[in-house]
């Protein structure tokens, strides 16, 4: 089964401000602003790039080791409460 990547589409309609204790992600396209975890943080800011990534990619950029399948999932979890939120998109495997 191929891996499954998100992607932000329009990083130019996000500004993103990380501090230790957390980050806060203010989207233009409607205003919004959502508190995100330092590590949301973290992962908000490499998804910012524009290109898709998948969830094992970023645990393992994130943490600079292989990740277990605990991180992956703890990842995926993030990734799905930003595609929720409209940050990001889920890509369809082809």
């Amino acid at each position: 089964m191929p891996a499954c990547h998100w992607v932000c589409r329009y990083p130019d309609t996000l500004a993103l401000k990380v501090w230790s204790e957390g980050a806060v992600v203010y989207d233009a396209t409607d205003a919004s602003l959502h508190a995100l975890t330092p590590v949301g943080g973290d992962i908000m800011q490499a998804l910012l790039d524009g290109f898709p990534h998948d969830a094992g990619s970023l645990a393992a950029e994130l943490l600079g080791e292989a990740p277990t399948s605990s991180d992956v999932d703890q990842v995926v979890r993030q990734l799905a409460q930003f595609e929720h939120l409209g940050l990001i998109e889920r890509l369809q495997s082809t």
